[in-house]
């Protein structure tokens, strides 16, 4: 199973430091038999909204989007400690490391009464937008790139076979593609409707996003930057969060609207599952050693699934993360969990779990 764990005393004086951070009024998390609390650790001031979040395993960092203040923040795995915020961006919402390009990709929406007006356009196909995609170098962290990406930019994939990144244009219903090697704008495909979180499937060789006001799940040839099917996804409401187990062609899509899992043979285009989940599903994060599903969602609330047979998940049990723990990242060495909450006592925090061995 690999290591669940630090040893269990220092699990315990972590936790205990780290609940110096949380504030009198925290609502505590109920993690029941699944998880441990490692902790609490400050990442800066309090803010309305944190969005996804993405981990690089070679160099042990985490990347955080703080939505609500602009900022992308670098966050120290091994020594558990924000070491970096990146300033300087209206208003970040996706963000992906790709460690073998030595990347970071932020998205990034306009923030303010005029970009609102101007997303407003852009949902009614009147503007093209001002989202961008920044892009900085993981080494010196300085930002290399910034590239128009329409309305609303927010999911992000990486094809590296064809070194493409795709950023899902949720209200510009459109995916814009990016040359990795050169940075350079590539494409712009349009969506027949809202776009979720888009994933690169390295089996099938095609890319993958839920098309929200369809009920369907668009497939991408990531060569031809070409829209070239369409999975129904009948009985789904407003598809938005999306995970593809490694090696084995099956998608896992959250329902929003109707708070369920289904289960997408993304090879044969069929959906072959559905299973319930907590209220409000969103970001949606897979342990590929521990063959382990996490579905966060809006009520701050987590379903964890085992996935030993990718195609037939089994619920392992729903928890209470906290307000508002909408993002999951796992660190693939530690199996640790990270939520970035915004507001913790008057602080954003990034909340630690560690799942229990005997699960």
């Amino acid at each position: 199973m690999g290591n669940l764990t630090l040893p269990g005393l220092a699990i315990a004086l972590v936790a205990i430091l780290s609940s110096l951070t949380m504030g009198a009024h925290a609502e505590p998390p109920s993690l029941g038999a699944l998880f441990t609390l490692v902790g609490d650790f400050p990442v800066g001031a309090a803010t309305h909204r944190t969005d996804y979040q993405s981990i690089d395993p070679e160099a042990h960092r985490l990347y955080i989007a703080k939505m609500g203040e602009g900022k992308l923040l670098v966050y120290d795995l091994v020594q558990n400690r924000l070491v970096r915020e990146i300033a300087g961006l209206p208003k970040i919402t996706g963000v992906l490391a790709v460690p073998q390009l030595h990347r970071v990709y932020a998205s990034v929406p306009g923030s303010g009464i005029a970009a609102s007006f101007r997303v407003g356009l852009g949902m009614l196909g009147l503007a093209s937008g001002t989202g961008m995609v920044a892009i900085f170098d993981s080494e010196s962290l300085k930002e290399v790139a910034r590239l128009p990406s329409g309305v609303f930019p927010d999911g992000i994939a990486y094809d590296p076979l064809k070194q493409r990144i795709f950023v899902s244009d949720e209200l510009g219903s459109a995916v814009t593609v990016i040359d990795a090697r050169s940075d350079r704008l590539l494409a712009r495909i349009k969506m027949p409707g809202e776009v979720g979180n888009v994933q690169y499937d390295p089996k099938t060789e095609k890319i993958f996003a839920p098309l929200q006001a369809r009920n369907a799940l668009a497939v991408i040839d990531p060569a031809k930057s070409t829209l070239v099917a369409q999975i129904a996804l009948a009985g789904c409401d407003h598809p938005h969060g999306l995970a593809i187990a490694p090696g084995a062609a099956i998608g896992y899509v959250a329902c929003d609207g109707n708070d369920i899992l289904f289960v997408v043979n993304l090879e044969t285009a069929r959906v072959i599952g559905s299973r319930p989940v907590v209220h409000d599903p969103d970001v949606l994060a897979i342990d590929p050693e521990l063959k382990r599903l996490y579905v966060a969602s809006e009520s701050g609330n987590m379903s964890t699934f085992g996935t030993t047979k990718a195609e037939s998940p089994v619920a392992l049990g729903n928890v209470f993360v906290g307000d508002e723990a909408h993002a999951v990242a796992v660190d693939p060495s530690s199996h640790w969990l990270y939520f970035g909450l915004a507001n913790v006592g008057g602080k954003s925090v990034l909340r630690v779990l560690a799942p229990r061995e005997s699960h």
